[in-house]
């Protein structure tokens, strides 16, 4: 009988060394399922990121050039404020004023002055348009301020 408890023993010990080893591997196995959805996971999460952060970018250089667009406007506000001379009032007459003159109005600089003294006379202001000599959106900034007596 005691050989019969040594292989007793033997095959219980075999046994619970076999049941040891299939539950480590199974531990193993869902242990790298669990590595393998936190990898998914942190990858998704990467990506996500990256493109919030391709917009937030892409929102930025828009912002950007409003903003430098805005400046530029305000700077030739500012630039034909300084040039107006005091006392003189809008609307500058596009047939008779000096360059000078239509210097201080919004977005006009030099050359464009020349521009509209050399394709004078104007019936209305929005013949500036109409002969090529501004654009839509130029006249847009002046035609407040412009008028062809």
């Amino acid at each position: 009988m005691r050989r019969t408890n040594w292989t007793e023993l033997l095959i219980r010990v075999a046994a619970t060394l076999g049941l040891c080893v299939a539950l480590f591997w199974m531990v193993s196995c869902s242990r790298h399922e669990s590595d393998r959805r936190l990898q998914q996971q942190a990858q998704q999460a990467t990506v996500k990121a990256k493109m919030a952060a391709q917009k937030a970018a892409a929102d930025a250089r828009v912002a950007a050039q409003q903003a430098a667009q805005e400046t530029r406007a305000i700077a030739a506000g500012v630039r034909a404020g300084l040039h107006t001379p005091t006392g003189e009032a809008h609307p500058v007459d596009l047939n008779s004023a000096s360059s000078e003159r239509l210097e201080t109005l919004p977005g006009v600089n030099a050359a464009l002055a020349r521009r509209i003294e050399e394709h004078r006379p104007y019936a209305r202001a929005r013949d500036l348009v109409r002969k090529g000599v501004v654009s839509p959106q130029e006249y847009q900034r002046i035609a407040g301020d412009v008028t062809a007596g």
